[in-house]
Formats: structure tokens, C-alpha cells, sequence
């Protein structure tokens, strides 16, 4: 009678080689990258989403503002209370100087009870045309001193206003963050000299802001250069329509 022996070798499984495993690796690593891009994708959509639905209702407070005072609020300051700022004689504040005719600064969350800052935990920026904020003036639709515009650029980088005589603009710094101070008052990273058009967006008492097309780092600033602001503008046509409606204009 033979008995057959088996090698011990046959009977235990073999494990993966080095090749193997270094395959799996690859394909695990090409798996989750592609899962992590959309869902990256997916972050940044609702930070844009949360942030313009916060634009949108701070548009509408600044037409509830004017509707109660017959004018719209100044700029808060300072990060800490929200405060509009003015005067003893009740004009601004925040103006540089007295033959200013735009005054910008910080949102006045606290004055009209809203949120202060976007998605990415940056205070929204404020500019409003003095003539507006007076409490001697009514508003009218003809208003005294230069007011605020808003331009654009086309596929060529060629300027060109998209509105004019503007009561009021509001600003989010976007994802890169660049110019914008935080909820903390800590100064985000400086706009770099390549993206001209963010750079307009946080120079103090401007009466020109950008709002175009988001556009990648590496633009060229000769189109603007890179651009993720998000900006919101009270137009004078519904302000004044909604005033005349409310009683507080002819």
C-alpha cells in the first residue's frame, strides 16, 4: 500500500506579491481620488450656495432699511459689534474725508440683524454711496454726488460697465479668501498683484467693484487675472419702486 504525501507547500494559499499589492494600491488610490474630486466639487457648490443665499437676504434688509428710515445704513467698522457707523451729525463715520462719496467698510450684520460673514468664515465688505445714507437728503432718483458702479470684463479682457449709479454693493472675498478679514479679525493673505479686479474689490471707499466670471489661478491679469469674489448690488430701480410702493416717494 503507498501512502502519497503532499508537499506542506500545496496545502497553504499563497499570498499577493509585491507587484500585486502594488497594483491594488493603484487602483484604491485611483478610486478614491475620483471620489474625492466630485465630493470636493460638491463642498465648494454649497459654500457658493450658502454664501449667495446670505448676499441675497442681505440685498433685501438694505431695501427694509431704507423702507423703515428713508435711507440705507452705513458701514459697521469694526468685526466686534456690527454697528452701522455715523456721526454725531448722522453722516458716516467710516468716510475718509467729508468730500468722499462712497463710503465702504464691513456689513452691518448687527444693524440688520443678518449673518456676518460667508461659507468660508470672512466678513461680507459693504460700500454705499453717501448720498443715500443721509438723513438731510430723501432719497430720489437723482442723486447728488457720484455713485457706485459695477463692471465687468468680456472674453478679451476689455472693461465695461454692467450697472450704474448703484445705491449700495455687497462683497464676499470668495474661496481664496484673498484681501478678506475673518469673523476672528484675523487678515486673510494680501490679493496678489496678478488679479487686478479682486484688488478693486477691498480698496477702501472705491466707487468702481468687479463682478465677472469665476476664473482659476494662473489667469492672466490681463483679463482680470484670477476671480472667485461674489458680489451682490442694490439696483435703483427696485429701490425706488419699492419706496414709491411703501408711500415713501412720489
Amino acid at each position: 500500500m503507498r501512502v502519497v504525501v503532499q508537499k506542506q507547500a500545496d496545502c497553504v494559499p499563497q499570498g499577493f506579491t509585491l507587484i500585486e499589492m502594488a497594483i491594488v494600491l493603484i487602483i484604491i488610490t485611483l478610486v478614491v481620488g475620483g471620489a474625492l474630486v466630485p465630493l470636493g466639487a460638491q463642498i465648494e457648490q454649497r459654500q457658493r450656495s450658502e454664501t449667495q443665499k446670505s448676499l441675497d437676504e442681505a440685498k433685501e434688509a438694505l431695501i427694509g432699511y431704507a423702507l423703515t428710515n428713508n435711507k440705507l445704513p452705513c458701514p459697521a467698522s469694526a468685526t466686534s459689534n456690527g454697528l452701522e457707523q455715523r456721526d454725531a451729525s448722522g453722516a458716516c463715520s467710516t468716510a475718509s474725508a467729508s468730500t468722499t462719496s462712497v463710503v465702504s467698510g464691513f456689513l452691518p450684520w448687527s444693524t440688520l440683524g443678518l449673518n456676518r460673514q460667508d461659507a468660508w468664515g470672512n466678513m461680507f465688505r459693504y460700500a454705499v454711496t453717501t448720498d443715500f445714507t443721509n438723513p438731510q437728503i430723501v432719497l430720489a432718483p437723482t442723486p447728488t454726488v457720484p455713485t457706485i458702479s459695477i463692471r465687468s470684463r468680456d472674453k478679451n479682457g476689455a472693461r465695461f460697465d454692467l450697472s450704474i449709479g448703484i445705491p449700495a454693493v455687497i462683497i464676499s472675498n470668495g474661496k481664496n479668501g484673498y484681501g478678506a478679514i475673518s469673523g476672528d479679525a484675523v487678515t486673510q493673505a494680501a490679493v496678489p498683484s496678478s488679479n487686478p479686479d479682486e484688488k478693486r474689490n477691498i480698496t477702501t471707499n472705491s466707487a468702481s467693484y468687479y463682478s465677472r466670471t469665476p476664473a482659476p489661478p494662473g489667469t492672466s491679469d490681463t483679463i482680470g487675472g484670477e476671480f472667485d469674489d461674489m458680489v451682490v448690488w442694490l439696483s435703483p430701480n427696485i429701490l425706488f419702486s419699492r419706496l414709491v410702493a411703501a408711500g415713501k416717494l412720489p
